[in-house]
C-alpha cells in the first residue's frame, strides 16, 4: 500500500512495529524468576528444608503421643 505522497506506509508500520517490539522486554525477562541467583536461593532452600524437617519431627512426636495415649486409655 503506497501512501499519496509514495512511500509505503505497510512498511513503515511494520517497521514501527518491530521497533515497538524490540523495545519491550522479552516475556522471559518479565517473568524471570531466578532474580536472585542460584546461591541465595539454595540457601533459602536449605533453610526451608530445615524447617519442614523440623515440623515433620513435631508431627510425629506428637502423633507418637496420641497414640501412646489411646492404648493407655484402651486399656
Amino acid at each position: 500500500m503506497s501512501s499519496s505522497n509514495g512511500h509505503d506506509t505497510s512498511m513503515r508500520s511494520a517497521l514501527a512495529a518491530v521497533d515497538a517490539a524490540a523495545s519491550r522486554p522479552s516475556p522471559a525477562d518479565r517473568f524471570n524468576i531466578d532474580r536472585e541467583g542460584p546461591a541465595k536461593r539454595a540457601v533459602k532452600l536449605r533453610a526451608l528444608q530445615q524447617r519442614f524437617q523440623k515440623l515433620n519431627e513435631y508431627c510425629d512426636e506428637a502423633a507418637a503421643e496420641i497414640r501412646a495415649s489411646l492404648e493407655r486409655s484402651s486399656r
